[in-house]
């Protein structure tokens, strides 16, 4: 009888800790304020400067095309990777349109993000920026 309670001791403390001892870590959320390069093609000069607090984003973004100035800003949220935002023009560019939303994912390493907009013009399209600093 004394080999069993012994043994039943020995299995309990071997198991009792088995896996839950472990320090479990949760990953720190990757920040994305700073400058991002507008990496979409046949623009020039394209910068965006993200800003996030507390899960909401204001977006601002400056670029060129063929020689015309064009900038837009915006607010939204952030819910994980996943950044939303709706954004008014303020320079357009004529027959561009005037209001959007971008819905962008943050890649794995935090240095790219990458999505889709759609415009008040019905009209849709990739949408991507590479982390500046």
């Amino acid at each position: 009888m004394k080999n069993k309670i012994q043994l039943f001791l020995f299995f309990l403390l071997v198991f009792s800790n088995f896996g839950f001892s472990q320090e479990k870590t949760i990953p720190a959320k990757t920040n994305i304020n700073g400058v991002w390069e507008d990496i979409n093609s046949g623009v020039q000069n394209a910068v965006a400067i993200i800003t996030e607090q507390n899960g909401k984003v204001i977006f601002s973004h400056y670029l060129e095309w063929k020689g015309q100035k064009f900038t837009e800003s915006g607010i939204g949220k952030r819910t994980g990777n996943t950044i939303i935002y709706t954004v008014d023009v303020t320079l357009p560019i004529e027959g561009w349109a005037t209001q959007g939303t971008h819905t962008l994912t943050l890649s794995a390493d935090g240095n790219t993000l990458e999505g889709t907009y759609i415009d008040n013009k019905k009209r849709t399209g990739a949408i991507a920026f590479k982390r500046v600093r």
